[in-house]
């Protein structure tokens, strides 16, 4: 609210409606703000006019649409800002019309790229509405090439076509069009790709390494792919690599390592510690029960004592226990005494005077650890103008261990496994495929370059043996076709048109 309060004073009305209005959408129930909100909106906006005004009879609309937008922030619709929207956009539509859509393909483009360039700051719906009519009758010239492409078996061209339509008239659905036009180029355009292996190998690893195109094809880029036996029509020249390749007989070893396992090999009787406690236990009860027996015996002759013979009582003196509570409580203590005796008897006549134990013994175990290196080295030389031969040095490395089994231990044997001929063939060519994949990246790109050259400076029309060249040579120095904005710009910029034009 301050912020409001500040700019109202300078008379900056634009920057207190919009403090007001986030002062309103925050709270609400602020009553100050939410009234204070049209009436600044309103002040704002005649501020605005007022300067925008003399730049927009000027034609300057750099300076013109700044405000207007600023105040359409505020109260979309304003009659006097549609009023003067609707004069920028009459006269900006003039100035573009120099550039006719219905003129050269690359004039069509930059016209539209004109219109584009003030559609964000012309929001009135006349002109929003001309801007798409616009740009879907250049996307129908795109249409047309399109179809003519498609007819001349330029299925690059007619890709790059149907997309740079869709781009301007994404409503149109011309996906499956340009999804069906790409698979098409893709196929007859990929680089065919022959390896031949030659060299010194065991037989078997030979015989496993037949197919070294299939086994890498599916790190091939989209515009490679393995040579058939049968060439398909109008695809580019095959990409010849040779491998010399020598591959040595493994050299084997092994090492023995020493193993124990410890395992239950039967059971025995032994005496029972229980038992024995249990025993001294019972003896120790006996023993007190016995002390309280006759302990008992002495109390009760005592009290009997008592009992003949009167006393003469202190009647200050303490009150001593007579004989007879003693005798009652010796033969309390007695009961307790014979009820531990109980209770250890049973415990010695539930315990077992012997207990069975486990026996351990240890297995001991030889493990046998197998390893087998084989080295190799290979040259590439790729058929690529220019291309220098590529050259690597390596090992290949295998072990396994090998061990008996055990039941009674629960060890399982581990048996041997000799790595298969396919084995070293899968690492050779796993140190061959990087290789392989950057000569096919490089010979792709060097094809690039001169199909480029090829292609020549771009017509006014956009005809589709350019586009098609054109596409060929960026599928093979890109990685892919032209993208709608590519093209768009090129035939912009043909024209040294200032604003480029953007998909919708």
């Amino acid at each position: 609210m301050a912020l409001a309060r500040d700019a109202a004073i300078r008379g900056d009305f634009m920057t207190a409606a919009r403090a007001y209005r986030n002062a309103c959408a925050a709270r609400p129930e602020d009553e100050l703000a939410c009234t204070r909100v049209p009436l600044f909106a309103e002040k704002a906006t005649a501020q605005a006019i007022a300067e925008a005004r003399p730049a927009c009879e000027a034609g300057d609309l750099d300076r013109c649409l700044p405000p207007l937008l600023a105040a359409w922030d505020l109260i979309p619709h304003h009659p006097e800002l549609s009023s003067l929207f609707e004069k920028a956009s009459q006269l900006h539509t003039e100035r573009c019309a120099q550039w006719s859509l219905d003129g050269p393909l690359n004039a069509a483009v930059t016209g539209l790229a004109c219109l584009q360039a003030r559609g964000r700051q012309l929001p009135v719906s006349s002109y929003q509405t001309h801007l798409a009519a616009s740009a879907s009758r250049v996307a129908s010239r795109f249409v047309d090439l399109a179809l003519t492409a498609q007819g001349q078996n330029h299925a690059g061209a007619a890709t790059v076509l149907w997309s740079t339509a869709q781009c301007l008239a994404p409503g149109e659905n011309l996906a499956p069009r340009v999804e069906r036009s790409r698979q098409d180029f893709l196929g007859p355009s990929a680089i065919p790709v022959a390896i031949r292996l030659d060299g010194s190998m065991p037989p078997p690893v030979s015989s496993a390494l037949s197919g070294v195109c299939a086994y890498l094809a599916t790190g091939l880029p989209p515009w490679a792919r393995c040579a058939g036996s049968e060439p398909m029509p109008g695809q580019p020249e095959p990409l010849q690599l040779q491998v010399d390749a020598v591959i040595q007989h493994p050299a084997k070893s092994r090492a023995e390592d020493v193993h124990t396992v410890r395992y239950v090999s039967g059971t025995e009787e032994v005496r029972n510690p229980d038992y024995t406690t249990a025993k001294e236990n019972l003896a120790l009860a006996e023993s007190d029960l016995q002390s309280a027996r006759e302990k008992r015996k002495e109390k009760d002759a005592a009290c009997e004592k008592a009992q003949e013979k009167h006393e003469a009582t202190c009647v200050t003196c303490p009150t001593p226990r007579s004989p007879c509570e003693e005798a009652r409580d010796a033969a309390s203590d007695e009961k307790t005494a014979e009820s531990a005796r109980d209770e250890a008897r049973g415990t010695l006549n539930r315990t077992h005077a012997t207990v069975t134990v486990d026996v351990y013994d240890d297995f001991t175990y030889s493990v046998w650890t197998h390893r087998w290196v084989s080295g190799f080295r290979f040259t590439l030389q790729a058929s690529t103008p220019s291309s220098r031969p590529v050259q690597k040095v390596g090992e290949m490395r295998f072990e396994d261990r090998e061990h008996v089994g055990f039941q009674p231990a629960g060890l399982v044997a581990d048996p041997l496994v000799v790595p298969p001929p396919q084995a070293y063939a899968d690492i050779f060519l796993q140190q061959l495929a990087p290789q392989v994949f950057e000569a096919v990246k490089r010979d792709s790109m060097a094809r690039g370059a001169v199909r480029g050259a090829q292609c020549g400076a771009l017509p006014a029309d956009g005809s589709v043996s350019w586009v098609q060249c054109w596409a060929e040579a960026s599928l093979w120095k890109n990685g892919q076709e032209p993208q709608p904005t590519e093209l768009l710009q090129l035939l912009a910029t043909s024209v040294d048109a200032s604003a480029q034009p953007l998909c919708r």
